[in-house]
């Protein structure tokens, strides 16, 4: 039987990724001199309690060349699928190369999915529904391959302050943001984050997605629709019912590593597009 692995930014919960059987590894959080482990040794709740107290914005490190050799070394014969999320966003995907060139095997098949949170949770939930069917490593990958690029990701953050606190905002910029109630409208394209939008008031933010997935997407009901907020609830709710999806795949919170850059209050949704 193929193993799966993956990086938590995936936002599956340690009871979720034990369930399937997977084996997820985790991102640092750093706060001040305190390192914690993605979803392990800090939970989402946890974390966002710990940002809004914080003055100073966390650090985050990816997963590491041994975290990546330790894992190989415990499946010596069985085929391996490694998912991570982009190489643009995360040193992930460069630590398990490297730690594939130590191993020297010829059975590990390490994919960029070009996607995070909610959209990587999805590929490898048709990863494992491959893997329980007994494809072998490289027919899952060939698999996710076509599926990741049908993967459509979009989200609507509901404060500036965070992308401000990490550089990716000039103060000025953020505090024109706050006057003006702007909430950026982003997604992933080619592995990076894009804004596609700055809108005035979540609830445009979020019907905006919902036009360009009227529009623009062809999302395919005979597949799941996933949602992820941090630590919004009430918002996302409105979202699920905004789209309408016929499937839905289920609900995650933004972890640490992910939620350090968008703070609190950001909601997303990650479906399939028609082949």
């Amino acid at each position: 039987m193929a193993i799966i692995i993956t990086d938590s930014t995936c936002d599956l919960t340690i009871e979720q990724a034990d369930a399937m059987n997977i084996e997820m590894l985790s991102l640092k959080v750093i706060f001040d001199d305190q390192s914690y482990d993605d979803k392990r040794t800090i939970t989402s709740e946890e974390f966002y309690q710990r940002l809004k107290a914080s003055k100073k914005l966390p650090t985050t490190s990816q997963v590491s060349i041994n975290q990546y050799v330790e894992a190989y070394q415990k499946y010596p014969d069985e085929d391996i699928v490694v998912l991570t999320l982009p190489q643009q966003l995360s040193g992930t995907y460069q630590s398990a190369i490297i730690a594939l060139e130590q191993v020297e095997r010829d059975n590990i098949y390490i994919y960029d999915t070009g996607t995070l949170s909610v959209g990587l949770a999805m590929l490898i939930k048709q990863a494992v529904k491959m893997r329980d069917q007994g494809k072998s490593g490289l027919e899952i990958l060939n698999e996710i391959k076509k599926l990741a690029a049908r993967i459509k990701i979009y989200a609507v953050m509901d404060t500036l302050l965070y992308l401000v606190k990490g550089g990716r905002l000039s103060s000025m910029q953020g505090a024109l943001g706050s006057i003006f109630s702007l909430k950026p409208v982003l997604t992933v394209e080619n592995g990076a984050l894009s804004t596609l939008a700055r809108v005035r008031g979540f609830d445009k933010g979020m019907q905006t997605i919902v036009d360009i997935i009227k529009t623009k997407d062809n999302l395919d009901p005979a597949m799941p629709v996933g949602f992820a907020h941090s630590m919004n609830p009430k918002k996302l709710q409105k979202l699920k019912e905004m789209v309408n999806p016929k499937i839905v795949d289920g609900e995650y919170i933004l972890g640490s590593v992910l939620g350090t850059h968008a703070g609190p209050g950001a909601v997303i949704v990650a479906f399939f597009d028609k082949e």
